[in-house]
């Protein structure tokens, strides 16, 4: 996961936890107030409409046998709301007033399926409760106070109004409030990424420099734009590349001065060791010797050296065919194959292009042939192969010859390693793998020694296009 990203991730977790702190509280009021409030309009709406009744409900108490007061049915017809019902009860408990018309005037009501009425009536107080109708499918509130006359309760009033329209209510407000909270937490979100922008842009600037000197730019250096603590990384990078710029050129000067140096001596000796062999004698005998270990102290001082140019050089790439590689090599050795009663072929190829020095990777063909012809007995076959499928290229030296034993596949990769097959063989400097695996890594790819029969070599690189 990118540092942006990581910022960004961090910042929605502290908002989300802000926002959800402080609407969740919010939320349950909204709910407590409309509760309150819904509970008082209904209340006020019943203690409104005993006040107005009150002597309509005297008289209809005083008198049970006489017919309910019209005007009183009509006052209580009017008086409820859409979604209310209202019913007046006498000191008894009948039925005075439906506003549904579903109750029979004088029909006892204060039953025990409805305390409400009771509480009403015998303690003087108002009743709050809630009942679920099956009637309507919903949960209702029901308020219901005492009529008083002259300090007399003489009936009741009961409004029972449905809580959906303060469900609905409540819910609505908290749909805006989530949307709110998510307006703020993407608003959160998109300020965070602009502003983690400002600190993941310069790091993102430093791997890229980072890489251009990894890769060999030498020149490359880091922007000290940015914040403070940005501004002493890239200023810390930058000391750091210019060391290690000093340090790289002076090895690249060193081996270029060394290979004049060394070689030149080394010529000279060997002409006088040749002159001395020339001339015969008892001296020749030595002198033949001492020129067999010149010739194996050439090859190794042009190995050392070949092993500090992969290890210090810059490296310069272009667009390369491993399929071109491999036929190339197979031309080049073909001759000398030929000599040592060997064959060399070019296997199954496809196009497998790779970003890449050429004669990098020349060498790299070349020391794994020599290898191979060098550690092999007459009669053996070595393949090159190429091949470019699943994003990966790949180059393939095999032969048919006696192989690397187990015990040794770990470790024919270390310098001056030679092993059995390569003590047999005579004279070696045990660093052409080495210089393999340097040339390889030095291009991103992976040299690996696979099993048998014979030795095979597979050097794996990434795919990647003509430039980069």
């Amino acid at each position: 996961m990118s540092f942006r990203a990581r910022l960004v991730l961090a910042a929605a977790y502290l908002v989300t936890a802000v926002v959800l702190a402080l609407e969740i509280p919010l939320a349950l009021n909204i709910k407590r107030r409309a509760e309150a409030d819904f509970r008082a309009s209904v209340f006020g709406q019943a203690a409104l409409l005993s006040a107005r009744i009150a002597d309509g409900v005297a008289s209809a108490s005083t008198r049970p046998a006489a017919p309910v007061p019209s005007r009183l049915a009509a006052v209580v017809g009017q008086s409820g709301e859409p979604g209310q019902r209202v019913v007046v009860t006498d000191d008894r408990g009948r039925v005075l007033a439906d506003s549904a018309g579903v109750a029979t005037t004088r029909e006892p009501y204060a039953t025990a399926q409805r305390p409400e009425f009771s509480v009403a009536l015998f303690e003087g107080r108002v009743d709050y409760r809630r009942r679920f109708s099956d009637t309507l499918g919903s949960e209702l509130l029901l308020v219901t106070v005492p009529v008083v006359d002259r300090d007399r309760v003489v009936g009741t009033v009961r409004v029972s109004a449905s809580r959906e329209s303060v469900e609905d209510s409540v819910q609505r407000s908290w749909i805006r409030l989530a949307l709110i909270g998510l307006a703020v937490i993407a608003a959160a979100l998109v300020l965070a990424w602009v502003l983690a922008g400002t600190l993941a842009r310069p790091l993102a600037r430093l791997r890229e420099t980072a890489g251009r000197l990894g890769s060999g730019d030498l020149d490359a250096r880091a922007s000290t734009e940015g914040p403070k603590e940005l501004f002493a990384v890239a200023t810390s990078f930058n000391r750091m590349a210019d060391a290690l710029s000093s340090n790289l050129r002076a090895q690249r000067d060193f081996v270029a001065n060394a290979s004049h140096q060394l070689r030149t001596p080394l010529t000279g000796l060997k002409l006088r060791l040749e002159a001395i062999r020339a001339e015969g004698g008892a001296a020749a005998e030595n002198a033949a010797k001492a020129e067999a270990e010149l010739d194996r102290l050439e090859a190794l001082v042009g190995d050392l050296l070949e092993l500090a140019r992969a290890s210090t050089q810059s490296a310069t790439g272009t667009s390369v065919d491993l399929a071109d590689v491999a036929s190339s090599a197979v031309e080049r050795w073909s001759a000398p194959a030929a000599d040592a009663g060997q064959t060399i072929s070019i296997g199954a190829t496809a196009s497998a292009r790779i970003y890449a020095d050429p004669g990098d990777l020349a060498h790299v063909v070349d020391n794994l042939i020599e290898n191979a012809l060098k550690y092999s007995p007459p009669g053996t076959r070595v393949t090159v192969e190429a091949d470019g499928s699943d994003g990966r290229a790949t180059l393939v030296v095999a032969d048919d010859g006696p192989g690397i034993p187990a015990e040794e596949r770990t470790r024919v990769f270390e310098r001056f390693y030679r092993g059995s097959n390569g003590r047999r063989s005579g004279p070696g400097t045990g660093l052409g793998l080495a210089i393999v695996a340097e040339l390889a890594e030095r291009w991103g790819g992976e040299v690996r020694l696979l099993e048998g029969p014979g030795t095979r070599v597979v050097v794996t690189f990434a795919r990647s296009p003509a430039e980069r």
